[in-house]
């Protein structure tokens, strides 16, 4: 044990947070948080790929991506009382538990397109419950100052879970063995993730007096929004994290069908693809806490969004841009130029899935550690349900409709397309709450 606080105390340099995991009760969720995120990460991308090799249409693979985001508009009002109302450690175990089962189930239903579909809501439901739970238990262990530091550590921790999950496992297993002794290997970390959630000190008991009944939790999560609402800074915070989470899912959505007509790769490639958004994570960690801290919580938020949906927006450029560095020839040294039409595309899209990445990190960061701050703990685990329930409501019509453009008109012009409808609805969310009458919170 002492070996493992050691590493962990060494990995906390790389985002400049050296003392955070002296911290026993931390050091315990973040190792948890890794040993599920790792699978989560495997899985998903597993069955998605699955999925587009059985199909061969992008509208498949936004479907499947449907299947996994929709139980959120029954669960969210209960899950977010669960969460505020319930042992959040027995949530989190009882949730990884759940998870291994369906790993299990899948090891044996990988030529079956329908039941991945089924085990993809079943993964949902969990994560419907799980996510909030993670969120909202960050106050129970961690000081108020430590928010922006904890939250920097949790997204390191997602990238090393990115890193192992998306492109070490699958690259391992599925040009190997293939995927059931992936799924059985998966089962095994979310068992383990289990264990170490129920053994986390200070997520034993519950923080609020929140009934979970029906009837109650639908006044009580109506409670939760009106305080949202009452303060701008986290209302915008919450809406401007929603619409990148969901920018983000059309773009992951997108990326097997980007890969095969635009870049000349197999879907299964195309993470490697964008393996440099690992350093534009990097960065973003590693410094999100003092260009925060230098600037209000607006231009955090409000500039690092901008970020990201100009560089979605300039995905739809890919095939000019891949063409003029394929043609750039410094100091004619090459003839025509030092990369093929394909590898320039490449060189470009991962340029710009570093910069993506960066943006979409820090501002997640920046806009959990405002409702970390400014919301009544009691009343967090209401609200992070909330955000995933809105980015999930609101992913479902765009996912289906870019994947039949995708189908249509190609994939490179529905980016520009949904870079500039989610910056409008920035604005517009953001100019309509400024200019609404201040209300009073609970």
């Amino acid at each position: 044990m002492a070996d493992t606080r050691t590493a962990m105390l060494r990995l906390s340099a790389l985002v400049g947070e050296r003392a955070l995991f002296e911290n026993e009760a931390y050091r315990r969720l973040w190792l948890a948080r890794l040993l599920s995120h790792v699978p989560v990460n495997a899985v998903i991308y597993t069955m998605l790929i699955l999925v587009v090799n059985a199909t061969g249409r992008s509208f498949s693979s936004s479907l499947f991506v449907v299947a996994y985001i929709a139980p959120s508009a029954l669960l969210g009002t209960l899950s977010g009382a669960i969460v505020d109302r319930a042992p959040k450690g027995l949530v989190l175990g009882g949730t990884n538990a759940l998870r291994a089962a369906l790993c299990l189930l899948l090891a044996i239903s990988t030529d079956n397109v329908v039941m991945i579909y089924l085990i993809a809501v079943g993964f949902a439901v969990a994560s419907q419950v799980s996510g909030p739970a993670e969120s909202a238990a960050l106050p129970a262990i961690v000081e108020p100052a430590d928010y922006t530091a904890a939250n920097s550590l949790n997204n390191l921790g997602g990238l090393i879970a990115q890193v192992a999950g998306l492109m070490l496992l699958p690259a391992i297993f599925l040009k190997t063995v293939g995927a059931p002794p992936l799924a059985f290997v998966c089962a095994a970390l979310f068992l383990a993730a289990a264990f170490q959630f129920l053994l986390v000190e200070g997520l034993g008991g519950p923080v609020s007096d929140v009934q979970i009944t029906i009837g109650d939790t639908r006044e009580r999560f109506a409670q939760a929004w009106q305080r949202l609402t009452a303060d701008s800074v986290s209302y915008i915070s919450v809406v401007i994290v929603v619409l990148a989470n969901t920018t983000g899912l059309v773009v992951v959505t997108l990326l097997p069908r980007y890969a095969t007509q635009v870049l000349g790769i197999t879907a299964e490639n195309a993470i490697f693809v964008v393996t440099p958004a690992a350093l534009g994570i990097w960065l973003a960690l590693r410094f999100v806490r003092g260009l925060s801290g230098r600037v209000s919580p607006w231009w955090s938020v409000g500039g690092s969004f901008g970020a990201l949906v100009a560089g979605v927006m300039l995905l739809a450029f890919i095939h000019r841009f891949g063409d003029a560095l394929a043609r750039w020839n410094p100091a004619g040294a090459f003839d025509p130029g030092p990369f093929g039409e394909g590898t320039a595309r490449i060189v470009m899209t991962m340029a710009i899935a570093a910069a993506l990445a960066f943006a979409f990190t820090f501002v997640n960061v920046v806009g959990r550690t405002t409702v970390n701050e400014r919301i009544p703990r009691e009343m967090q685990g209401r609200v992070f349900a909330a955000q995933s329930v809105l980015t999930n409501l609101a992913s479902i019509p765009p996912i289906l409709l870019t994947g039949l453009l995708a189908d249509g008109i190609g994939v490179t012009p529905v980016f520009f397309i949904v870079g500039a409808i989610c910056a409008l609805l920035a604005v517009f969310y953001a100019a309509r709450n400024l200019a609404s009458p201040a209300r009073k919170a609970y």
